[in-house]
């Protein structure tokens, strides 16, 4: 009898935590920092540094006319709040994005706080938003 309980409890738990990772990737912090837009525009135009972090790059236009473009960094693997800011930092981006869920994204020049959507291709670990359903 005991253990039919300790699954229902488990499952119990289990659709608590994956809701609340749900609501955990909509939620992030902000922050700007001056920038330094080549030093950026360098790290954006290499994937991945191949020592420290591995990033994906995301651009996308926000004036036409004036042919300007906005590019993102997403860190691939969960990070904590201070390593994201600092690697953002480091990496001359004028603001970041850190979700509740670990995803980091670094801004660049050009945007208005990036991309409100947790988009890390580790984070949170692969496989976590499939067991949901």
């Amino acid at each position: 009898m005991l253990l039919p309980v300790k699954i229902l409890f488990t499952l119990s738990f289990l659709q608590i935590v994956f809701a609340g990772l749900a609501e955990l990737q909509k939620k992030s912090h902000t922050e700007e920092f001056e920038g330094v837009s080549a030093l950026f525009r360098a790290m954006a135009s290499s994937p991945s540094d191949g020592y420290t972090c591995h990033w994906s790059v995301d651009t996308f236009p926000v004036d036409d006319e004036l042919k300007l473009n906005c590019t993102v960094l997403y860190l691939d693997q969960c990070t904590s709040w201070n390593r994201c800011r600092q690697t953002c930092l480091k990496a001359g981006a004028t603001s970041y994005r850190w979700f509740f869920d670990g995803c980091c994204e670094c801004v660049g020049e050009n945007c208005a706080n990036g991309i409100n959507e947790s988009r890390c291709r580790l984070c949170p670990e692969p496989g976590l938003e499939d067991e949901e359903d």
